[in-house]
């Protein structure tokens, strides 16, 4: 394989590779950001110990 045939080779695989990656930035772009993970939990959390504080309030009101 000469050098010339190893270049156009090589040119094409890159321009491949920028058609990808260029693809790939459209598809990230398009669909909304979701909120990180650590986030997501920690919210869950927040809403769960809410949910769980309350229950035990409005147990103790109906006692009292």
């Amino acid at each position: 394989m000469n050098d010339y045939v190893l270049e156009v080779l090589v040119k094409e695989r890159m321009a491949q590779a920028r058609r990808y990656a260029a693809e790939r930035a459209l598809l990230r772009a398009s669909r909304p950001r979701r909120p990180p993970l650590r986030i997501w939990l920690g919210l869950a959390l927040v809403r769960v110990g809410h949910r769980v504080l309350g229950e035990a309030l409005e147990g103790g009101r109906d006692a009292g």
